[in-house]
């Protein structure tokens, strides 16, 4: 599977699997990823503490126990997961199989996990013995066994799996492979699909894949917006489930090479407690959580360098109290595009117009218009041109000759840039679409019962 937007950017930049070697070869035992102290409430097993060649060494055993597994290059793997260790962990193992990853929505239950394997032709799914309160996969394991899907097998973290599943627990912290790479048959591997990610509209759920390229440009935008470097450590709630997920977490952290500090859901006194443990300098969180956070003081006293917002409703974010450092505000338009916001008279917003990155050598990896039907739309090196239906439509989302992509959120033109007048695809749209925080990337943490529960699960993402 390879993407048609290779011709957009010229030097070929690594693959995230190839990028994840080099900064193991160059940080080796130097600390990368930090789960959540609160972890065993949400995932099984203690918080891990991993470096770059643990991380390098557990993604190559779980590369290996894909091969023994038999499967093809380039199938499609469904991955279900919390923002914890063993979700990047696996997406990143999957990537070195010479796989390609399907994020599954922490909300979607084991029918619609199957589902959406079946639509794919899945061949695997990877999940979690414990989210939260649910234990999944014995009802995974039972619907697969009794679906028409080719899917050759269930894997899992966690202790005490139900028979018939694949464990990974050991890839992590004692590996039984060595150091597996499926060599890419593509002359240009940076072209292949890494991970797809689920968008969904009033017709139903569709899958947007990007290649490596595409999720680099996409992650350029956070990593030169905040100023990421070696030196950074980072903190983050976003879930690991949606573009806006990925890019400011697992793929912005392999492309500055910082240290990841995981945060499951959002717990302000947990959240706290990460800043002040791990002398955090950069935090990237929801723009609800960001507008909630500065009211209470939640950044106070904090030696932070950047602050970043994501926004899934930038039609309503407001101006921000007080800050203690630079804070960068962007808008996610669905699985599309994220795009900075730029502070405008009164406390409003806009979109930027165009976005540079590269230093000397500056390639726009993303563009803003105003299509006809009055829907912003988007094109750049960040955007997919690949939509893999997974409804019963024709198409996915519709792509303009000249590769304009649109978002269906309404907007007009402003003087420097355009501004977002109301919620994609109009009022209560979203609702009907069924939207959920998980699935959507919803960035509000709040509610009750079942709601709550899933909007826990989701994190803050």
């Amino acid at each position: 599977m390879t993407s048609n937007s290779s011709s957009r950017i010229g030097a070929a930049p690594p693959t995230l699997d190839l990028l994840l070697r080099q900064n193991a070869q160059r940080y080796g035992d130097m600390l990368a990823l930090i789960d959540a102290p609160d972890r065993p409430l949400w995932a099984d097993g203690a918080p891990r503490r991993l470096s770059w060649g643990q991380v390098d060494t557990a993604v190559s055993a779980v590369a290996g126990r894909f091969f023994e597994m038999g499967l093809p290059s380039e199938s499609v793997v469904c991955i279900q997961g919390l923002n914890v260790t063993d979700t990047l962990i696996a997406l990143m193992g999957c990537i070195r199989a010479g796989l390609v990853a399907a994020i599954v929505p922490v909300d979607y239950s084991p029918g619609e996990i199957v589902a959406l394997a079946e639509r794919l032709n899945a061949k695997a799914i990877v999940s979690a013995r414990k989210m939260g309160h649910e234990q999944p996969l014995r009802p995974l394991r039972h619907l697969v066994d009794e679906s028409i899907a080719d899917i050759r097998f269930i894997g899992a973290f966690g202790a005490d799996l139900p028979g018939g599943t694949v464990s990974f627990e050991d890839c992590i912290g004692f590996p039984k492979s060595g150091a597996i790479t499926r060599l890419s048959r593509r002359e240009r591997p940076e072209d292949s699909l890494a991970i797809m990610t689920v968008d969904r509209d009033p017709d139903g759920a569709f899958v947007v894949a990007r290649n490596h390229r595409e999720w680099h440009a996409a992650a350029a935008i956070l990593v030169e917006g905040l100023g990421l470097s070696r030196q950074s450590r980072l903190l983050s709630p976003m879930a690991p489930s949606s573009l806006a997920g990925l890019a400011s977490g697992m793929v912005a952290w392999l492309v500055a090479g910082c240290q990841l500090v995981l945060h499951q859901a959002f717990d302000a006194t947990v959240f706290a407690v990460q800043m002040n443990m791990h002398a955090v300098t950069h935090v990237i969180l929801p723009d609800l959580a960001l507008q909630a956070g500065l009211a209470e003081g939640l950044f106070a006293g904090r030696k932070l360098e950047r602050i970043a917002g994501l926004a899934r409703e930038p039609h309503r974010s407001m101006a921000l109290p007080q800050a203690p450092c630079p804070v960068q505000r962007l808008a996610v338009l669905g699985e599309i595009g994220i795009v900075p916001m730029l502070p405008a008279a009164e406390g409003d917003f806009l979109l930027a117009s165009e976005v540079r990155t590269g230093g000397s050598e500056q390639s726009c990896i993303l563009e803003t218009t105003i299509e006809d039907g009055g829907h912003i739309a988007l094109r750049g090196e960040q955007i997919s041109l690949v939509g893999f239906d997974i409804s019963d439509r024709d198409l996915s989302y519709p792509v303009s000759l000249d590769d304009w992509v649109t978002t269906f959120y309404p907007a007009e033109p402003a003087e420097d840039g355009i501004r977002i007048t109301g919620p994609r695809f109009g009022d209560g749209a979203d609702a009907a679409a069924g939207q959920s925080p998980a699935s959507a990337g919803s960035e509000q943490a709040s509610g009750s019962g079942e709601d709550d529960r899933i909007h826990r699960l989701a994190g803050a993402a």
